[in-house]
This record gives structure tokens, sequence and C-alpha cells, in this order.
């Protein structure tokens, strides 16, 4: 039970974490959203 909620809980935070490392990356390389004129 313990292993299961610590493993749900790592898996969040890691998936929480790698998003907000792609979007960091993707921010650094292109520049904020607002300046990218042709999304899509």
């Amino acid at each position: 039970m313990v292993r299961n909620t610590t493993r749900g809980i790592l898996g969040l935070i890691f998936a929480a974490g790698a998003t907000w490392l792609a979007n960091f990356v993707v921010e650094k390389i292109f520049g904020p959203e607002e300046a990218d004129g042709q999304k899509g």
C-alpha cells in the first residue's frame, strides 16, 4: 500500500518535472510563446 502510494506520488512528480523541463527547454530555444506567431 505504502509502496504503491509512494510510486504514484513519485510518478506524478516525475511527470510534472518532465513537462516543466520540456517547456523550459522549448522556451529557451524558441523564446516565449507570445513571440511565436507560426504555431500549429
